[in-house]
């Protein structure tokens, strides 16, 4: 039956595919992975039209076989699966998470994993501990998925802290998308507490760089 369904999702979502589009998609994501040239638009649809009604027990096989393929927009319709309402947090949608992390390849599957990531981890924050031993990670990837799947704490009620350290210890990290993680997860807490960024920025700001920075401050002082 997943076999079925594959078939029917992927020739779907090939259909809408563009070479142009995947030639400068895959230059741009300096993907290794094979482009079809797909927008995202067009990959909801498919996913909506082709998967109306089918249970979570049939959807977690199919986005496992989807990313089994070493194809860009089949693992963008992965997570997009994965995301899905209907597919509740679990042990086992966690462990499909956290199997994926080492394999990302780009900054866009990984976010659009981070959806998944997010439920996982909201329902359960005790597996903060395995993202926690990403931060030290040696793959550049890996360390970023500590401040990007992390993200909802940087929301109104949640505790920031633990996730500021870990931003703390990548301060020093040279790589552009971790400055730009860092950055990031700054600038979201700044709409909440300001007080906090300035605090961090004034602690770490001479190690970090001026994307990090730049980012940070976003929402700091009225500023845009």
């Amino acid at each position: 039956m997943v076999d079925a369904l594959f078939d029917d999702l992927t020739q779907a979502i090939r259909s809408y595919g563009s070479k142009a589009r995947a030639d400068k998609e895959k230059s741009y994501q300096k993907s290794s992975w094979e482009h079809w040239g797909v927008a995202f638009p067009k990959i909801d649809g498919a996913i909506r039209d082709r998967l109306r009604g089918i249970e979570a027990a049939r959807l977690i096989p199919l986005a496992e076989t989807l990313w089994s393929e070493p194809v860009w927009d089949l693992k963008i319709a992965s997570g997009r699966v994965l995301a899905l309402d209907r597919v509740p947090p679990s042990d086992r949608l966690w462990e499909i998470v956290v199997e994926r992390v080492p394999e990302m390849d780009g900054w866009a599957v990984e976010d659009n994993m981070a959806r998944v990531a997010w439920k996982c981890l909201l329902d359960d924050p005790d597996r903060l501990m395995t993202v926690a031993t990403w931060v030290s990670d040696e793959r550049m990837w890996v360390r970023r998925a500590s401040l990007v799947y992390t993200l909802p704490w940087t929301k109104a009620g949640r505790d920031p802290e633990t996730m500021l350290g870990w931003a703390g210890r990548l301060a020093e990290d040279r790589e552009w998308f971790i400055q730009k993680a860092i950055g990031w997860w700054l600038r979201e807490l700044g709409k909440v507490k300001p007080d906090r960024v300035t605090a961090f920025v004034n602690q770490y700001g001479d190690s970090l760089k001026a994307v990090a920075r730049r980012e940070a401050v976003k929402y700091l002082d009225g500023r845009k």
